[in-house]
């Protein structure tokens, strides 16, 4: 598909991440696409050192969690004149490498949401029964199949982040793009992703897991 021009930014939502945060930034600054960096209420220097960068670098005050940091560098990125986004994470583990085929899915208008899908069997084993499990909900309640509903890196375009509007502040965030993206059946797509885990018990925790099973309901049913 002929490529479109497309103003492609991306939004980097970060808490507590001064060790590896530094080495990301330096990784984007040569895919030469502008940075959006929400520093989400850190305890450690994780906002002064995104400022050492060529990036926006944005800061909430307080911690509101992961999908309100994400919706901050968004609506920054279409303020500042963006087509799309894509995500990704401050910690290192998303491969800098992947990204042209975000980039692509969006440009050629294959997607106006691209989902990032690991390889499911390298994840630890509680998380990859909780993706499975919360999937296979999604897919029977919004008629949309996505293998890795728990990906951070995947990326939107303006048009249809306007549709998903996610309300989610915390971890649901990715689980409710996922949902809306069936709901409003959004044109999506997903491509392969590498993962790197520096820690694997950071992140979601079970209980936060079951959580997002109720989020999926509710969302079903009550909006």
């Amino acid at each position: 598909r002929q490529e479109t021009p497309m103003k492609i930014f991306i939004v980097v939502p970060a808490f507590n991440e001064v060790e590896r945060i530094g080495k990301v930034l330096s990784d984007l600054a040569e895919t030469k696409l502008p940075v959006v960096v929400v520093d989400d209420g850190s305890k450690d220097k994780t906002f002064e050192v995104a400022k050492r960068h060529k990036v926006v670098a944005l800061r909430h005050k307080i911690n509101l969690g992961k999908g309100a940091a994400m919706k901050t560098g968004v609506l920054a990125a279409f303020s500042l004149g963006a087509d799309a986004v894509i995500f990704i994470d401050s910690d290192g583990q998303h491969k800098i490498s992947d990204l042209p085929q975000f980039v692509k899915a969006l440009k050629t208008g294959k997607a106006d949401v691209v989902f990032g899908v690991r390889d499911l069997l390298k994840i630890p084993f509680v998380r990859r029964v909780g993706n499975s499990v919360a999937s296979l909900l999604v897919s029977a309640l919004f008629n949309i199949r996505v293998l890795d509903l728990l990906c951070g890196y995947r990326a939107i375009t303006q048009k249809a982040f306007r549709k998903i509007n996610w309300k989610s502040s915390g971890y649901s965030v990715e689980t409710e793009m996922v949902a809306m993206s069936g709901k409003y059946r959004l044109k999506h797509c997903e491509v392969p992703v590498s993962t790197v885990y520096y820690d694997k018990f950071k992140g979601l925790s079970p209980t936060e897991g079951i959580g997002i099973i109720f989020d999926v309901l509710a969302w079903k049913f009550l909006k």
